[in-house]
């Protein structure tokens, strides 16, 4: 269970209806809602608005008790020309000015406003932290997943050119050497991709057995950022990840030291898949398995000797 993720902040406001106007001329959006309560689609998370005697009772504390507390929310951007803009629109909504924008002792942008209800919200510009599309952000040498229906169009060509430098294989310019992946593992070092993996899930059979596989391929760090354990951290998230999907066992083609280390081992299966090299149908191939490594997900163990039928192409 991935347990470092925030997905809903909720503010007790005292007259839910001044809030949700305050925010609406912010140029917010409600998604959702029922009688008291409000909800507004942020980059993977929720913001929620609660009348502050509802929320206090369904902490099951005396509403004299709730305040806004020393937290503050924060938007990031790009330029201190879009805090300014931000600010600027802030205040002529309604916020009070609490610190006007300006330049830092960290080297960034910042400024303070708070709403009608006092929630403070900073708005500021990190030249450490790259925004990625959209707005989002990641902290540098975080690992970042991206679901495939996700994927947009600039982190698609930043993989492609990633793959291209890393491999003397043709790729034809695309993010993936055979199909496309169900999601993806990066990490970014000033907002450009520098390392990557790609996970697909898949059924196949086992002797007589339909199991369901995740499968590691493209697997590329940029020959810049080599040594830093990229590679390591990117398959501990893979592993983590595959651990929480449908997945029986995790596959893949290879002999990297680092697939031992983490509890691959090498199988010698004698398998049948189809040839999908350059993204192409070839032929059907019936051979020995040479460098397929397992890691079995759950409590089944893997048949070494069993003739394993990918239904498919390799990784």
């Amino acid at each position: 269970m991935d347990i470092q993720r925030v997905t809903l902040i909720t503010l007790g406001v005292q007259d839910l209806a001044a809030a949700k106007g305050f925010y609406e001329r912010l140029g917010w959006v409600q998604r959702d809602g029922t009688e008291g309560v409000a909800f507004y689609q942020m980059q993977g998370a929720v913001l929620g608005l609660f009348g502050q005697a509802d929320l206090a009772a369904d902490q099951g504390r005396p509403g004299a008790t709730l305040g806004t507390g020393a937290i503050t929310l924060a938007q990031n951007f790009s330029t201190e020309a879009q805090v300014d803009t931000a600010f600027a629109q802030a205040l002529a909504a309604g916020a009070t000015a609490l610190k006007q924008p300006e330049k830092v002792f960290w080297g960034g942008y910042s400024g303070y406003w708070a709403d009608l209800d006092g929630h403070v919200w900073e708005v500021a510009m990190n030249p450490f932290w790259p925004l990625g599309p959209g707005g989002s952000l990641t902290l540098p040498g975080a690992v970042e997943t991206i679901v495939e229906q996700d994927l947009g169009a600039q982190d698609d060509r930043q993989i492609a050119d990633l793959l291209a430098r890393c491999f003397t294989t043709d790729f034809g310019g695309r993010s993936y050497f055979m199909t496309r992946h169900h999601w993806r593992h990066v990490i970014r070092d000033d907002g450009q991709i520098v390392a990557h993996m790609g996970v697909q899930l898949r059924s196949m059979r086992l002797g007589g057995r339909l199991i369901t596989v995740a499968g590691l391929s493209d697997v590329a760090s940029d020959p810049a950022h080599r040594g830093k354990g990229l590679a390591a951290t990117l398959l501990q998230a893979a592993i983590q990840r595959a651990k929480n999907s449908p997945a029986e066992y995790f596959l893949l083609f290879g002999t990297a030291g680092l697939y031992a280390g983490a509890g691959f081992r090498k199988v010698t299966n004698p398998m049948t898949y189809l040839d999908l090299t350059g993204a192409k149908t070839a032929e059907i191939h019936h051979e020995k398995a040479d460098s397929l490594m397992v890691l079995p997900l759950r409590d089944t163990a893997w048949q070494d000797e069993a003739e394993l039928d990918l239904l498919g192409g390799l990784f």
